[in-house]
This record gives structure tokens, sequence and C-alpha cells, in this order.
């Protein structure tokens, strides 16, 4: 996630309901608010040109303040820091323009113009805010966290505060405070997408709670249409919940809005499997793989194309570009050996068998196949034992399987073709 770069620089009568849906009324709006209100709206729904346009026809220090949030949000250095300057001149100006260099990526800079706004009177809100996110730039963590609650505490309607709060404690593997930060960040502005995405990709990536997520990134979608992070992360949902279709029209979509958008390329495959499109999911397999060549997914997906359409020594080659790209992934050397046992590779399959049941000595799966495998190679007593463990972890609903496999070691034994 980017650093959140939406100031609240002034206290200014603005609607609550900065999102999509809330544009035409504020279009339509006579109110002398309406400018900056609408600026607000379409800078949070992601409409930066609008917005920018918007916010210049107020000619009011609202209006500025308004274009310098809607160029930081953008992540244009050279526009945010002409708007910057453009503020009055004063604390809130420095705070401003040090989140331009952050933009730039230059925590010196930041850190020059953070203490001058710090020399100018007693930290506020804003200040902690800017600090925090130039502290977790620069990797320093520890203080991050603690600016980082500086800033909720003086901001607690606010929720870029809890989603930098979030975001350092699900580094830090500390997920009920990560979680429990970002609700704090849905619950302080319920209309923002970035809490919504924050919460939403969070319960679906270490809670694996698809339902909980779906609903707050669909509502990320409507509120900032078109956001192709956003929408990769729904596609993610979507094909975890088994909905090919709409995972793959929200995969095109942020395709169609970022052609560089991490895993949207590899969602797109995944999406395409789940419809058996193996042909058709080849190519943005491949696409993935060439952007980001760590990506284990997109080569496992390539893998599973390759089995579908018979190339199986490509396959092969490709289960094993993934397991390079992510050693703990036992499931991807699972994968590898069903296909090398398949392919009448034994001795290759129980090699990953081994390494699978190393890490995961009561893994069910595996258990099973190296029983399957030590049955065909007449080791009856081995098999015997390697699906009595398999019993003894698996779910009751693979149970019968299992137990007729036991069986099946009683009968006469079968040459293999």
């Amino acid at each position: 996630m980017k650093f959140v770069a939406a100031l609240v620089l002034m206290a200014m009568p603005l609607t609550a309901a900065a999102q999509e849906s809330a544009l035409p009324a504020l279009r339509a709006s006579h109110d002398p608010w309406a400018p900056v209100a609408l600026a607000r709206a379409l800078r949070r729904a992601g409409h930066f040109v609008e917005a920018a346009r918007t916010a210049a026809t107020a000619r009011d220090v609202a209006g500025r303040w308004e274009l310098a949030r809607v160029r930081l949000d953008e992540g244009a250095f050279r526009p945010a820091q002409a708007a910057c300057n453009a503020l009055p001149p004063g604390r809130d100006r420095h705070v401003c323009l040090a989140r331009a260099y952050l933009v730039w990526h230059r925590v010196a800079l930041a850190d020059r113009e953070l203490t001058t706004a710090r020399g100018m009177g007693a930290p506020d809100g804003e200040l902690d805010l800017a600090e925090a996110d130039a502290r977790r730039m620069a990797a320093e963590l520890a203080p991050a966290e603690t600016a980082y609650r500086a800033a909720s505490q003086a901001m607690p309607n606010r929720p870029e505060p809890f989603v930098g709060l979030g975001e350092i404690a699900e580094a830090a593997g500390r997920l009920p405070d990560a979680e429990a930060a970002y609700r704090s960040a849905v619950a302080a502005d319920p209309t923002d997408p970035i809490s919504a995405l924050a919460l939403g990709r969070f319960l679906l990536r270490r809670r694996n709670d698809v339902a909980a997520a779906l609903p707050l990134l669909r509502r990320a979608n409507d509120d900032r249409p078109g956001w192709p992070e956003a929408l990769t992360v729904l596609g993610d949902a979507l094909v975890a919940s088994g909905d090919g279709a709409a995972a793959r029209a929200a995969f095109e979509h942020a395709v169609q809005g970022s052609g560089t958008q991490p895993g949207a390329q590899a969602g797109l495959g995944r999406a395409m499997l789940l419809q058996q499109q193996w042909a058709e999911a080849e190519a943005p397999f491949r696409r993935a793989m060439q952007q980001v060549g760590t990506d284990a997914s997109a080569y496992a997906g390539l893998a599973e194309v390759l089995e579908h359409t018979h190339r199986e020594p490509d396959a092969m080659q490709a289960w094993d570009a993934a397991i390079d790209r992510a050693p703990a992934d036992r499931t991807y050397r699972l994968r590898a050996a069903e296909l090398a046992h398949r392919t009448q590779q034994n001795a290759l399959a129980r090699a990953y068998l081994d390494r699978v049941l190393s890490d995961a000595p009561g893994e069910t799966a595996a258990l099973v196949l190296r029983g399957i495998i030590l049955a065909e190679d007449g080791d009856r007593p081995a098999a015997r034992e390697a699906f009595n463990a398999a019993l003894a972890t698996a779910p009751a609903t693979e149970r019968a399987a299992i137990e007729q496999r036991l069986h099946d070691l009683d009968q006469p034994a079968r040459r293999r073709h």
C-alpha cells in the first residue's frame, strides 16, 4: 500500500460522502463550499484530473489546500511541490512540502521540512502523520509506530494513522494488532476506500475470510472505480469464492487501468483457469512472469496450463521454477510430485514428497501419494504405514477413500500401465 498522502490541513465543512455515488449531487450543488467538497470527493474517487481542475476554481485558501492534496494523492512530485508552495506561509506549508518530498522518496529533504515545522510550534496530528510516514519510509519502524499512535490520538476521525499502524503491525506478524488497527481505520471514516481496501485485503490474505472481505473490497471499488490495486484484490477474492467470470472481469479492468499492476496478469490467468480456459490462460501467466520474475504464482499457473495442454516436461520445469521462487510453499512440491507420479517418475515424486513431509510430517495428501507409490513399487508394509499415518490426519470426508486403499493392499497386486 502506498503511503497515504491525503491531508486535511484546515477545517472545512466537507461532505462525509466522499465517494463516487456522491459526485452527481455535488456537481449540481450551488453551495459556496461545493467546489472544494466536489474536489475532495473526486480525489477520493480517483478522478485526479477533474479534482485538480475543480479545486483550482475555488480560488481561495481552501481550494489551494485541496489542490495540494490532489497532487499529493496522485503522486506527482513537481505539481505537488508547486501546490504546496502556493499555500500560505507557515507550518502547514512545510508539512505539505515534506509530503511532496516523500512522494519523490527523498526522506532527507522531507526531514528538513519537518524540522522547520517542528520549530514553529507544538506538534499536531498532521505533523505527527507526516513524521510517521517519513520514519516508515526510512525503515525506522518503532519511531514510525509511535508517531502514528500520536497522530491517531490527535485525529481519531482520520483513517490514515490507523492504516499506517495496521501495515506496520502486519509486517511484524502481529496480526491481531493489525486487524484492530484496520478496523479502527474503517470505523474512523466508513466512506474511505483506502481503509476498506486495507481491511478487505487483510481479511482475505491473512484470515482467509472471503465472505467478510468481499463486501469491503466491493465497496472500495464502488467508491473508487477503476482503481487497479483494489480491482486486483477484488479479483483474488472472487477467484477464492469460485466466481471465475466476475474475477476475470475485475482483472481485465485492472489491466486496462494499469498494464503493470502487480498481480493483475497472474490473477487474470487464474480466473481463466477457473473457467477451464486452459490455452487462453497461458498468455497472461507469461506476461506476469515477464513483469515480475519472482512471482511464484505465475509459474504455478503456467504449470497448470502446460499440464492441461499435455506438455508435461515443460510443466515440470514450471513447477520447479515455482518451487525455486517460493520454497516454503508445500503445495507446489506436492503438485510436482503428483505430476511426476502421473508420468511414471516415481523416484522423482518421492524426492518431492520427502521434502514436503520433512516440513509437514502430517500432510495427508503427501502421505496418501507416498502410500500409492510404495504400493506400486511392491512395498506393501511401508505403504500400509503411510496410509495409516494419513488416516490419523485426514478430515472425515477423505477417510473412506484412504480406508479403501488400505483394503486394496490385501488384494492381489496389479501391474501399473
